[in-house]
């Protein structure tokens, strides 16, 4: 937007002298030579001028660039809404996986122990075969499934760490799980409308078309302001040498004005070229506003049923924790047997996984719902900055929740 500013500097020397002469258009006579030139001038220019045309298309792709910057922070809104759930899926997993080692450490063996026995009275037939059997699959089926929970949490505390862009897996701790930990399951909301509202408000993509339609609107102008003629003011100082001159210096103003034949031209396809694109921005934004809305519900959808498998597991695991407690006490009256008691154990634990291990899928569910409807888990900067983020403490402890 501002002017073209041009400086222009010549020296010059001529070998013969620049002479010339004239003849009368009456008399036809030709006047003597004459030299109105030094044989060596020097001359300088320097003028500024403006382009009316050009200052607002300038001003149209300023306004343009602004929308970019908030196109890109748009995006980079929704990779958090990305990341964010990455993180909440991993740190759950990680926290389950951590108090399955923990548990199942000092469990594992006496299960082991639990199966041989089983197989010795089988063998020497100090019991019935068929129960001595029966106890060994169950035990073994139980310790095939927490080995299958655990395979799918084994790596997420390295999938956290790089989440979180730790160098290393072991330089945070995690809050430890328990089994009477108080999880908090939220009732889902009934308004399916207003989430609907709330997600075609907020979604970043809904928001990155709106932008992207401003900037085609913008092109749209840009090509019509091309078809104006480029008229400006200018103005100018002017010094040359030439000692024939009464006036070696001087100064110039006025306007200018071109008119560029090629862009009338082609100014029909060029404007339809752009409102065809802005055209499919819309379109585009109208297609996502659909397929935003169907997420909002598939979200609803898969938070409910998360939540009612994750309430039914968290009462079987309450059954279990009571079936657990009771076989311990009947062994210890003598009515009940050590291998009931470590089957209860086993199968309390199994519940217990499988409860930890539903209400991670219920938390990512609830993030996806959160996603869908574009609502942001954290205080968005108001700016880009160059700095690099602080180094996390090698001691800090995440969040419970």
């Amino acid at each position: 937007m501002l002017p073209e500013l041009a400086a222009k500097g010549g020296w010059s020397q001529r070998g013969p002298k620049k002479a010339t002469t004239s003849q009368d258009l009456g008399t036809g006579s030709i006047a003597n030579y004459s030299m109105g030139e030094n044989k060596v001038s020097r001359t300088g220019d320097l003028t500024a001028s403006w382009n009316l045309v050009d200052f607002g298309i300038a001003m149209v792709r300023s306004d343009q660039e602004e929308n970019r910057v908030s196109l890109a922070l748009e995006k980079r809104r929704r990779a958090m809404h990305l990341l964010l759930q990455d993180v909440q899926a991993a740190y759950w997993k990680a926290v389950i996986n951590e108090y399955a080692e923990k548990k199942y450490a000092s469990l594992e063996s006496r299960l082991v122990t639990s199966v041989a026995d089983a197989e010795s009275a089988e063998r020497t037939k100090v019991g019935d075969p068929m129960q001595m059997l029966a106890h060994q699959r169950a035990i073994v089926d139980t310790m095939r499934q927490i080995a299958e929970l655990q395979r799918q949490t084994s790596t997420a505390r390295a999938e956290l760490a790089g989440h979180m862009g730790m160098a290393s897996s072991n330089s945070f701790q995690l809050v430890p799980l328990n089994e009477d930990s108080q999880l908090i399951a939220e009732d889902p909301s009934n308004d399916i409308e207003t989430m609907e509202r709330v997600a075609l408000a907020n979604r970043p993509e809904l928001k990155t078309e709106e932008v992207q339609f401003r900037i085609d609107v913008g092109d749209v102008r840009t090509e019509m302001l091309k078809t104006l003629p480029g008229i400006g003011p200018f103005m100018g100082g002017h010094y040359d040498s030439n000692t024939f001159i009464k006036y070696n210096a001087w100064a110039d103003a006025g306007v200018h004005m071109a008119w560029n034949l090629i862009d009338i031209l082609s100014t029909p396809k060029r404007v339809g070229q752009a409102k065809n694109v802005a055209e499919l921005t819309r379109a585009r934004r109208l297609a996502m506003g659909m397929a935003v809305v169907t997420q909002v519900h598939v979200a609803d959808i898969q938070y409910r049923h998360a939540l009612k498998e994750y309430r039914l597991t968290e009462h079987m695991a309450a059954i279990d924790r009571r079936i657990t407690g009771l076989a311990s006490k009947s062994k210890q009256a003598g009515s009940g047997s050590a291998m009931e008691e470590i089957k209860a154990e086993a199968a309390g634990m199994l519940s217990t996984l499988r409860r930890f291990i539903l209400y991670s899928d219920l938390q990512g569910a609830k993030a996806r719902m959160k996603s869908a409807m574009g609502i942001d888990h954290t205080p968005q900067p108001e700016s880009f900055t160059d700095s690099p983020p602080p180094e996390a403490s090698a001691d800090a402890s995440a969040p419970a929740g």
